[in-house]
C-alpha cells in the first residue's frame, strides 16, 4: 500500500466526491430494482431498464472509476495529474449527465432531454480522457498497465460516441443497421473495451501488491491484451456487418483473453505472501468468481439456437450488478481509507499514535455487506431466470441492505476526523497494508 502514497497523488477533494456520488447512485439504482422488479422480467430494451442501466454505468461505475483513476494513474505512471480543474469539470458533467440521461430513458423522452444528457456525459468523458492522455504523455513509464489503461480510455471514447449516435438515432433513425444490433455493439464496447480492460490494467498492478505476490508470469497479461482487443475488434466489425462467424470468433478470442487474465490472478493468489485476505480482498475475490457467470452466458449465446429473454437480462445484471459492482465495492476498502488516512495522518507518522486505515470504517458492517451482497445477487439471478418478481424483489432488498452498509462505511471514511490525542502519544504506526 505504500505505493499508493505517491507524492504525485492529487488532492483528496478531487477523488472523494466521486466515491460519495457513486455510492448514492448505486443506492438509488438498487432501490429502483427492488421497487420495480418487473423491469427484469421483460425485454432488455425497455425504458425503465435502460434508465436503470445508464444510472449504474455512468452514475455508479464510471463515476467511481474516474475518482479511483485520478488517484492511481499518477502512481502507476509516476507523474502528477495533468489538471485537477479538468477532473472537477468531468465530475460535474458526469453527475449531471447520469441523472439527466437516466431520467430521459426512464420516461423514454427521445427529444431534448435525452440529447442533453448524452452531450453532458460525452463532455465528461472528453474532459476525463484529455486529462489522462495528457498525464500519460508527460510520463516516461511504460508497461502493460499503461497500455491497458490507455486502450480502455480509447474504447470509452468509442463507446460514448456510439451512445450519443444511438441517442440521436432513436429519434431520427438514420443508421441502416437495426437499432438493437447497434445496442449490442455499444454495450460490449463499454464492457470489454472500457470496464474490463481498465480493471485488468489497474488490478494487474494493485492486486499482486495487496497480496504481496512476486515472480508473476506477465506473458499471460500480454496474451490477455491482444486476445481481448483483437476479439473485440473482430466482434464489433462482424456485428455491424451482420456476419455471425466473425462474431463467434471474436467471442472465442475475448473469452480466451479473460482466461489468461484469470490465470494471472490465480497465480498471484497462489504466490501471495499475505496468506489471510482482508475484507476488501474477499469481496474482490467474490467478484472474479461472479465473472464466470457472464462468460458462460456469452458462450451460450453464441452457440445456442434459442435465446431466452431471461438469459440476456441475467447476462447484463451479472456484469453490472455482479462482477463490476462487487469488485469496485471490494477495492473501495483498499483505496479510499488509505487516501483519507494519507491526508489526515501522513505528517504524524512517527510522532505519535495514529489509527490504521482499516480503523476508518466499521469492519463488521463490511463483513455483513459481503454476505448480504452474495445472498442478494444469488436471489436476483434466481428470480431473473425463473422470471418471478417476488424473488427478484427479495434479492433486490438484500442487495439494498448491502449497499446501505457500503454507503455507511463510505461516509464513515470520508467523514473521519482525527481525535484530539491522535499524533501526541508515543508509538506511532505506519500502515503496511
Amino acid at each position: 500500500m505504500q505505493q499508493i502514497a505517491s507524492q504525485n497523488a492529487p488532492s483528496p477533494r478531487v477523488v472523494l466526491p466521486h466515491f460519495i456520488f457513486g455510492g448514492l447512485a448505486l443506492l438509488a439504482a438498487v432501490a429502483l430494482t427492488a421497487l420495480h422488479p418487473d423491469m427484469l422480467t421483460g425485454h432488455y430494451f425497455s425504458p425503465r431498464l435502460l434508465g436503470l442501466t445508464h444510472l449504474i454505468v455512468l452514475g455508479w461505475i464510471s463515476m467511481v472509476i474516474f475518482g479511483a483513476l485520478y488517484q492511481l494513474v499518477p502512481v502507476v505512471l509516476e507523474v502528477r495529474l495533468y489538471r485537477e480543474s479538468l477532473a472537477y469539470a468531468a465530475f460535474l458533467l458526469l453527475a449531471l449527465g447520469a441523472v439527466v440521461l437516466a431520467t430521459a430513458f426512464w420516461h423514454f423522452d427521445l427529444g431534448a432531454l435525452m440529447e442533453t444528457g448524452a452531450v453532458l456525459a460525452g463532455g465528461a468523458i472528453v474532459c476525463f480522457a484529455a486529462n489522462i492522455f495528457a498525464t500519460a504523455r508527460r510520463s516516461v513509464k511504460t508497461g502493460l498497465e499503461r497500455d491497458f489503461i490507455i486502450t480502455a480510455i480509447i474504447w470509452l471514447l468509442f463507446t460514448v460516441g456510439a451512445g450519443i449516435t444511438l441517442a440521436f438515432n432513436l429519434r431520427y433513425a438514420f443508421l441502416p443497421v437495426p437499432h438493437l444490433e447497434l445496442l449490442k455493439l455499444h454495450a460490449h464496447a463499454g464492457f470489454a473495451g472500457w470496464f474490463l480492460q481498465l480493471i485488468i490494467g489497474v488490478s494487474s498492478r494493485i492486486l499482486p501488491m495487496f497480496m504481496v505476490s512476486h515472480g508473476m508470469n506477465r506473458k499471460k497479461l500480454e496474451w490477455a491484451y491482444y486476445l481481448i482487443n483483437g476479439g473485440l475488434l473482430a466482434g464489433i466489425v462482424s456485428l455491424y456487418a451482420q456476419w455471425p462467424p466473425g462474431v463467434q470468433g471474436g467471442v472465442a478470442a475475448g473469452v480466451g483473453g479473460v482466461g489468461f487474465y484469470l490465470s494471472f490472478l490465480a497465480e498471484a493468489y497462489r504466490k501471495r505472501g499475505k496468506r489471510q485476505l482482508d475484507t476488501g480482498m474477499q469481496q474482490s475475490a467474490l467478484a472474479f468468481v461472479l465473472l464466470l457467470v457472464p462468460v458462460l452466458l456469452l458462450l451460450f449465446f453464441q452457440w445456442s439456437r434459442s435465446l431466452p429473454a431471461q438469459a440476456t437480462l441475467a447476462y447484463g445484471a451479472a456484469i453490472l450488478l455482479g462482477f463490476v459492482t462487487a469488485l469496485i465495492m471490494g477495492q473501495t476498502y483498499k483505496t479510499l481509507p488509505f487516501i483519507v488516512w494519507l491526508h489526515l495522518y501522513r505528517s504524524k507518522v512517527g510522532r505519535g499514535k495514529t489509527p490504521m486505515p482499516r480503523d476508518l470504517y466499521h469492519e463488521p458492517a463490511a463483513v455483513w455487506q459481503i454476505r448480504l451482497f452474495a445472498a442478494g445477487f444469488a436471489g436476483l439471478m434466481t428470480g431473473v431466470f425463473l422470471q418471478r418478481t417476488v424473488i427478484i424483489a427479495a434479492g433486490g432488498a438484500l442487495l439494498l441492505a448491502a449497499v446501505v452498509l457500503y454507503n455507511y462505511n463510505i461516509l464513515l471514511i470520508v467523514g473521519h476526523r482525527p481525535k484530539k490525542d491522535d499524533g501526541t502519544a508515543p508509538g506511532g504506526r505506519d500502515p503496511k497494508s
